[in-house]
C-alpha cells in the first residue's frame, strides 16, 4: 500500500493547495481563469494536466489491473472530496471524470462477474459508487455508465452483449438500442481486450455488430480489428479483399497508417497491397499517390533490398489499368 499512501498525499496536496484556490476564485457556473492568482494558483489547465499526469505515473508503477483499480479509486476520492470547490458547469471537471471512469471501465474488463461481489473489489466499487453519489450534481455521463455497469455485474454481463459474444441472433432493434446505451468507445475497448486474450470468435462477433450500426461503425477502428482478427486467423486473403472493397480508400488509409502505429507492420503491409491492388484494378486515381508511398515505406521496411523493391513496383504496374499511375511508381522509384 505504499504507492497508494504516497499517492493519496500527493493527490491531496494537489487537490487541496491549487484546487481550493481555484474554486474559490471561478464565478459559479464558469471556467475562465481569474485574473487574481494566489501562491498556490495554477491555470485550470495546468491544474487537469497535472492531476491526471499523478494518477497516470502511479498507475504506471503496476503491471495488474487490481492495483491500478486501487489507485484509480483513490484518484476519484481526492478528486470528489475537492469537487465542493469546483463550479457546476466546467468541462474541466467533465473531462477528468470522463477520463477516470474510462479507465475505470477498461480495468474493470478484467473482472468476471463473481469477484464483484467479494473483497477487495467490492469494496473499491462501493466507494466508486459513493463518489458517483457525491459527484451527482455534474452529470457526468461515462461516470454514470460505469455505475450501471457495475450494478450488472460487470461489463460482460449485459444480456445482449452476452447473446452477441455467443453468436445468437437478436432482434436488430434490440442490438441497436444496446449499441446506443453506452459510450461507444466501451465497445471498442472490449474488443481491444478480447483481441488481446486471443478471443477470437468473441471479438468477431463484436465487430460485426458494431460494424452493422450506422453510428457505431464510423468508428475506423473496427476495421482494423476485423483485419486484425482475419490476420491472427489466417483468414486473410479471400475475406480481407472482400472487407476492403466495403471501405472508401481515405479511411483506409488511416486504417493501414494506424495499423502501423500499433506495431504491425506485416499486416499494415498486406492492407496496402490490398487497397493498392485494388486501385490499381479499377483504375482509379482516388488516393494512389498516398497508398503507392505508404506501401513503399511497409516494402522497404520488410524487405529493404532495392533489387526486390523495384521489381514488386514493376510486379504491381503489370496489374494496373490506368496509364497514369506510372508517375507515382517512378517518383517513388527515384526518391528511393
Amino acid at each position: 500500500m505504499f504507492y497508494a499512501d504516497t499517492f493519496r498525499l500527493s493527490q491531496h496536496k494537489v487537490l487541496t493547495e491549487y484546487a481550493l484556490p481555484l474554486g474559490r476564485g471561478w464565478s459559479r457556473g464558469s471556467c475562465d481563469v481569474p485574473q487574481a492568482t494566489g501562491r498556490h494558483f495554477i491555470s485550470d489547465h495546468s491544474f487537469i494536466f497535472f492531476t491526471l499526469q499523478v494518477v497516470e505515473d502511479y498507475t504506471a508503477r503496476w503491471q495488474v489491473p487490481l492495483p491500478q483499480l486501487q489507485v484509480l479509486q483513490t484518484a476519484l476520492c481526492c478528486f470528489t472530496s475537492a469537487s465542493v470547490s469546483f463550479p457546476v458547469e466546467c468541462e474541466h471537471v467533465q473531462y477528468v471524470l470522463s477520463r477516470l471512469a474510462l479507465s475505470l471501465f477498461e480495468l474493470l474488463l478484467f473482472f468476471g462477474k463473481d469477484e464483484f461481489y467479494e473483497a477487495p473489489l467490492k469494496d473499491i466499487l462501493a466507494s466508486v459508487q459513493e463518489c458517483q453519489e457525491q459527484l451527482i450534481r455534474y452529470d457526468n455521463e461515462d461516470l454514470k455508465l460505469v455505475i450501471y455497469v457495475i450494478k450488472d455485474g460487470g461489463p460482460w454481463e449485459n444480456p445482449v452483449l452476452q447473446a452477441i459474444l455467443k453468436g445468437k441472433s437478436e432482434p436488430q432493434d434490440i442490438v441497436d438500442k444496446y449499441l446506443r446505451s453506452e459510450n461507444q468507445l466501451f465497445f471498442e475497448l472490449r474488443v481491444r481486450y478480447l483481441i488481446a486474450c486471443e478471443r477470437i470468435a468473441e471479438a468477431v462477433a463484436l465487430i460485426t455488430t458494431c460494424l452493422s450500426h450506422v453510428e457505431v461503425s464510423k468508428n475506423l477502428y473496427y476495421h482494423q480489428a476485423y483485419f486484425t482478427c482475419l490476420h491472427m486467423t489466417n483468414l486473410t486473403d479471400r475475406l480481407l479483399h472482400e472487407h476492403v472493397l466495403r471501405i472508401d480508400c481515405r479511411d483506409g488509409v488511416q486504417i493501414i497508417c494506424n495499423t502501423e502505429q500499433e506495431g504491425k507492420t506485416v499486416l499494415a503491409l498486406l492492407l496496402s497491397e490490398a487497397f493498392l491492388i485494388t486501385q490499381l484494378q479499377t483504375g482509379e486515381m482516388y488516393c494512389i499517390w498516398d497508398l503507392i508511398f505508404i506501401w513503399s515505406k511497409l516494402q522497404l521496411k520488410t524487405n529493404p533490398s532495392k533489387q526486390a523493391f523495384v521489381e514488386s513496383c514493376y510486379q504491381m504496374l503489370r496489374i494496373a489499368t490506368n496509364i497514369k499511375v506510372i508517375f507515382p511508381f517512378i517518383k517513388t522509384v527515384i526518391n528511393e
